[in-house]
């Protein structure tokens, strides 16, 4: 983008803001306020090559600011992830990707929707653009700005592999497996649309249709969600992997990693941020024997966490082990904030939208029953449902690949063998991550110790809530008391 003097451009209309840049509107033309490194503002539009710096605080006063900004705002905090690379370019493309190529770009604003217990490897944008459609009609879409959360070297390449795992999967998995549902006559699936991705190092971003514009919610994740609500999940996995079941039985002799490279990398082996998963893992089983031995008269479960301790990663990674026919293309991260609700008049859940797949690979079915069950229900909803949940899993499975010709490879009880024998997978995860889940406000990790300053540790805020948070307890122990029935914990 070419610069051009400040002079010319002192009536501006505000079309966006972040933390870093400015894009205002004058006369029709895109004018770039970027302020750098010096906190001096850089002018720049498509048309000239003349640039002038200017102190940003003596600047920003001077412009006749109509909309977007208070005018308290001096100076903006520095990006700190991949949205100060997001320009026209990418958004008059993911527009084309919509609408049509006759669509063209008016104005776009972008709001920050991210929130400290949003999902820690991005950051989420609203976006909404104004556009003339091509019946030259004025017009608004809003659109969702998945970027990652830069921090630091060794991050940034474990977030360009798992931002590559997600593109992918939505521009080439998703498109495969909708074709072989359209040949039998079923509905696509229930994904949002992505209208563009980047995966250049450290320009990692995906723009996806804004699924809460059609009225699609999230419910919480520290009360969890019905059977009703788990119905219409399981069904919607159940027909993931029942079209991926179809895809790999049309070509038996290649193997659909070698066909997508979404499916190559496992993320867990990709994940060196300072410490590797086993550490990673390692300091959650650490605290798990800190909140367990709190609660009390859990001795079975904390010698079982001790036990497993020093092979704990190893234990998982036998749980990867590929076994047909439950080898299917899995979502790999089903949990409450990658899911949406639709409800009817009555408020009752009729529709779901499945989303973030960075965690996306080929695996045991039982994984993706056993990360959504445990983590997303309660015990009085998951155990007393288990079975009927199960059987519509197996239903829905057996409707797809029978429709697409091909015998169903597993019965019900088969089914239920392999879910007990990924036991492992579930409780390991409920360990980790019921206890952030749970988490209020109040219980938040940024709470400081008023005696010291210190910032409270992941370890202090979990025993925190087992004295203060009353989700807590009954909320892991259903699981741990689930799993040492079937005898996974012992």
């Amino acid at each position: 983008m070419s610069r051009v003097s400040v002079a010319k451009y002192l009536t501006l209309n505000v079309i966006w803001a972040c933390r870093e840049s400015y894009n205002y509107l004058h006369e029709g033309a895109l004018i770039n306020i970027h302020l750098d490194t010096n906190d001096c503002a850089i002018f720049s539009n498509q048309s000239s090559a003349h640039t002038q710096h200017r102190q940003f605080s003596c600047v920003l006063p001077a412009l006749e600011i109509k909309t977007a900004l208070p005018r308290t705002t001096r100076r903006l905090n520095k990006m700190d992830d991949a949205s100060a690379c997001l320009t026209d370019n990418e958004i008059c493309l993911a527009l084309k990707a919509d609408k049509s190529h006759e669509a063209k770009l008016i104005s776009w604003t972008m709001e920050d929707v991210s929130s400290q217990t949003d999902g820690a490897t991005s950051n989420i944008k609203n976006i909404t653009i104004k556009y003339y459609s091509s019946e030259k009609q004025e017009q608004e879409v809003y659109y969702i700005l998945k970027v990652h959360s830069s921090r630091g070297e060794l991050y940034d390449i474990f977030l360009n592999t798992i931002y590559m795992k997600e593109s992918k999967f939505y521009a080439e998995v998703i498109p495969a497996l909708n074709a072989v549902l359209k040949e039998i006559g079923s509905t696509p699936l229930s994904f949002p649309k992505c209208f563009y991705y980047n995966i250049e190092k450290g320009r990692d971003m995906i723009i996806l249709e804004n699924l809460k514009q059609q009225d699609y919610k999230m419910e919480s994740r520290a009360l969890g969600i019905s059977a009703a609500h788990a119905t219409l999940v399981l069904k919607e996995l159940a027909k993931l992997h029942a079209a991926s079941f179809l895809l790999q039985a049309k070509t038996p002799n290649h193997d659909l990693v070698d066909k997508f490279e979404c499916l190559q990398k496992e993320w867990t082996k990709e994940f060196k941020v300072g410490v590797d998963f086993g550490q990673f893992v390692d300091g959650y089983l650490k605290i798990g024997i800190a909140m367990f031995k709190k609660f009390g008269n859990c001795e079975k479960i904390v010698n079982w966490i001790e036990k497993i301790r020093p092979n704990a990663w190893k234990m998982y990674d036998e749980m990867l082990v590929r076994k047909p026919p439950f080898d299917l293309i899995l979502h790999g991260d089903c949990w409450i904030n990658n899911i949406l609700f639709s409800y009817d008049e009555r408020n009752s859940p009729v529709d779901v939208k499945l989303f973030d797949l960075q965690g996306c690979r080929i695996g045991s079915l039982a994984l993706d029953l056993q990360h959504f069950l445990n983590l997303n229900l309660t015990g009085p909803e998951r155990r007393p449902n288990l079975p009927f949940l199960l059987a519509i899993y197996h239903k829905t499975f057996c409707d797809i690949v029978e429709a697409g010709g091909v015998t169903m490879p597993f019965t019900l009880e088969e089914l239920r063998e392999e879910y007990v024998s990924k036991g492992y997978y579930g409780a390991l995860y409920a360990i980790m991550w019921l206890p952030n889940m749970v988490r209020r406000p109040e219980d938040a990790q940024d709470v400081l110790d008023v005696n010291t300053g210190a910032k409270l540790s992941e370890l202090e805020n979990v025993l925190r809530m087992v004295d203060n948070n009353p989700l807590l307890k009954p909320r892991i122990m259903s699981v741990m008391e689930e799993w040492m029935e079937y005898g996974v914990i012992s």
